[in-house]
């Protein structure tokens, strides 16, 4: 038993401080890959050195969910790889340790790294999402208070607003109080980048004010008594405007051809709306200066389990064929993805600990290309239940059960290839105990 314990601290010792090296290397390469997508984020917000540690709490959580499992299963695999070179394993066989009781510490190891890591995944990143959200929030509100402050004047065209990437936006104020909180004659023109034209909003008085959103404090951009104009092209065309209506649409002189009514400019609909109240929230228009990755619409990568399903039971709701409804699948694979990666991380080790099972007088080239393919089988069959379930061809549910049958038949065929190609006369004996009574490992003459 005291030797055995031995065996079990051994491979935990050093499996446990290889997991950790591979996991910051991995994680560190994939967390500057992501970096350069948040430049203007960083660049933007008037404290870099907060948003760039804001940020990394947003990231790390992500990134830590594929990379531990990935640096389980190859610190699993050099461990034993390092002892059969040492000729550890062959005396650990001698002693009549058993395969499956050599890969129990890796086994138990998978347990508590795949408690870890739904731990992670449904906790800990939900929390990062808010807490990193509540900073965009401080930081936007930061931006409004310096254009306030530096921006609003009055009786002259202000064209310096910061708003969202391509979109036009002027401002005119007949008059503006001292304190800046009141308004008169109002003229605001937006002109978004899918648009040909501007939208005109004017009002006769308008005002700001400070308020709660969501329990965060919030600038509020009220105008009162106005006309909103919005143009846009017309679905019908001059030529059919002219025959359609004669009387109203007439030519002075007839065309040579009908191509020549394409020198005109385009027909277009003038769409007028009056308003008693308009209130815009800055600090949701300004959040587009710190935009983040979307994991899932609507926000809902921020809730917990319990917040999740009770958002899904809501979405069902509203839509009552939501089996066929796309937007609500997305969302149960989001969080079915949370789970299934973690409980992945139970099968890893063991798998490791198979590949590492060599000869060790042969190069291990071939190992590693194995810990490759068996990455790729991962993520692959993760990828093809997600478009399957997409494409309502299977259950959304599925991708719970797939991945882990994927990665149990690669334990299957892992010893049994083994079992046909022994890597020292005495693995048969290792292994023949736990496996030689089920007829799959049997091995044919």
């Amino acid at each position: 038993m005291a030797v055995l314990q031995k065996l079990d601290r051994l491979m935990a010792t050093e499996i446990i401080s290889l997991t950790f090296v591979v996991t910051a290397s991995l994680s560190s390469i994939m967390i500057m890959a992501k970096l350069p997508r948040y430049a203007d984020l960083l660049f933007s917000a008037p404290d870099s050195v907060t948003t760039f540690l804001m940020l990394l709490l947003y990231i790390f959580p992500n990134v830590l969910k594929l990379t531990v499992p990935i640096s389980l299963l190859l610190a699993s695999a050099i461990v034993t790889i390092r002892m059969a070179a040492d000729r550890e394993l062959e005396a650990w066989m001698a002693s009549g340790v058993s395969i499956f009781r050599f890969a129990a510490m890796p086994t138990v190891l998978g347990i508590v790294v795949m408690l870890i890591s739904l731990f992670s995944a449904l906790y800990f990143e939900p929390y990062s999402t808010q807490q990193f959200n509540k900073f965009k929030w401080i930081q936007t509100r930061g931006v409004v208070e310096a254009v306030l402050a530096n921006t609003i004047r009055e009786k002259s065209f202000i064209y310096d607003v910061p708003s969202s990437e391509k979109v036009n936006l002027s401002l005119y104020f007949q008059n503006v109080s001292t304190d800046k909180s009141e308004f008169k004659d109002v003229f605001m023109g937006i002109k978004p980048p899918n648009e040909n034209f501007f939208s005109i909003v004017v009002s006769e008085t308008g005002g700001l004010k400070k308020t709660l959103n969501n329990g965060l404090p919030d600038y509020v951009f009220s105008l009162h008594n106005g006309t909103a104009y919005s143009e846009r092209e017309s679905k019908q065309t001059l030529l059919n405007l002219t025959k359609e209506f004669p009387n109203t649409y007439f030519q002075a002189k007839v065309l040579p051809a009908n191509s020549a009514f394409n020198l005109f400019p385009k027909p277009s609909d003038l769409i007028i709306t009056e308003f008693k109240d308009m209130d815009i929230s800055l600090v949701n228009t300004f959040k587009s200066k710190f935009k983040t990755d979307a994991t899932v619409s609507g926000g809902a990568d921020q809730f917990y389990p319990a917040e999740f399903l009770k958002y899904l039971n809501q979405q069902k709701a509203k839509s009552p064929d939501w089996k066929n409804d796309r937007t609500i699948i997305e969302k149960y694979l989001f969080i079915l993805k949370q789970i299934s990666i973690p409980l992945s991380t139970l099968f890893l080790p063991i798998i490791g600990v198979c590949l590492g099972i060599q000869d060790p007088r042969r190069k291990q080239y071939g190992v590693y290309f194995a810990i490759g393919l068996v990455i790729f089988s991962l993520y692959a069959s993760l990828s093809v239940c997600q478009q399957l379930a997409l494409s309502f061809i299977i259950s959304p549910f599925s991708i719970l059960f797939v991945t882990p049958c994927v990665l149990m038949f690669i334990i299957l065929f892992l010893l049994r290839w083994r079992l046909r190609h022994p890597p020292s006369t005495g693995f048969i004996a290792f292994v023949r105990d736990d496996l030689i009574k089920i007829k799959f490992f049997t091995k044919k003459d």
